[in-house]
This record gives C-alpha cells, sequence and structure tokens, in this order.
C-alpha cells in the first residue's frame, strides 16, 4: 500500500512538473496597444498596436499598417524576419518612431504579462517596450 501511495505521488508531482514546463504561448489572440518604447512615451496622435495570432502578428506601428510572424513559447519571442508594412508617408518623427518599434521587435528576446501589460525584453533582460490590453 504504501509503495503505490509513493508511486501515485511520484506521477503526480511529475505531471504538475511537465504543466509548469508548458511550451504554450499565451500571447494567441490577444490585442495591445503600444505605451512605452525604449523608456518613452509614444507621440501624440500615433497609436502603435500589436495583434497576435497563432502564427502571426498585424497592427499599426503609428502611421502604417504591418504584418508577420511570430514564434513563441511560454516566456520567449522571436519576430519573423518578415515584417511588411503598408508605404504611408508620415512625419520624421514619426518614422524615427516607428523604425525604432521594428527594431524593438527584431531585438525582443523575452516577454511577460502581467495585470493586463505586455513587456518585452531584449537577451540581457532590458526592457524594449511595454504595451497595454487592448480591448477592441
Amino acid at each position: 500500500m504504501k509503495k503505490q501511495f509513493i508511486t501515485i505521488l511520484i506521477l503526480f508531482t511529475m505531471l504538475a512538473l511537465l504543466s509548469a514546463c508548458s511550451t504554450q504561448s499565451n500571447l494567441t489572440d490577444t490585442k495591445w496597444q503600444l505605451t512605452s518604447l525604449a523608456g518613452k512615451t509614444p507621440l501624440p496622435d500615433t497609436n502603435a498596436t500589436l495583434y497576435f495570432s497563432k502564427d502571426a502578428i498585424g497592427g499599426n506601428d503609428g502611421c502604417n499598417t504591418y504584418g508577420g510572424s511570430y514564434t513563441a513559447t511560454r516566456d520567449t519571442i522571436s519576430f519573423g524576419n518578415d515584417i511588411f508594412s503598408t508605404m504611408m508617408y508620415c512625419t520624421d518623427d514619426i518614422a524615427v518612431q516607428y523604425q525604432a518599434y521594428y527594431d524593438t521587435l527584431n531585438q525582443a528576446a523575452t516577454y511577460k504579462i502581467t495585470d493586463g501589460s505586455l513587456s518585452l525584453f531584449d537577451a540581457n533582460g532590458i526592457v524594449l517596450a511595454e504595451f497595454t490590453a487592448n480591448k477592441d
């Protein structure tokens, strides 16, 4: 009886550990609005957004609509080299901001979702960008 109890306890412990190590991303079907880029508030009248589907991202960079691919696990993220965007005319300030935004996506290595906020970090753990949940 004692041996069965120990075997069951070991099985439950292993299942709990395996579920904690899930490789599933919790980003699918989420929508975010940029609130901070490299520690700065986005320019007024720009509405940069980031939407995640199962295998793709999309949104607005503050001037242009964009899309592309990404891969993510429980806390790691990588945006594909296939990001594309429309080519609307934007002021120089906005163009500098959206280029920094794309650079941020390319540098992102990990992410964290806490209390309705998404943070992207580089490989050294430095915050690159922060977003709030977008209910649209």
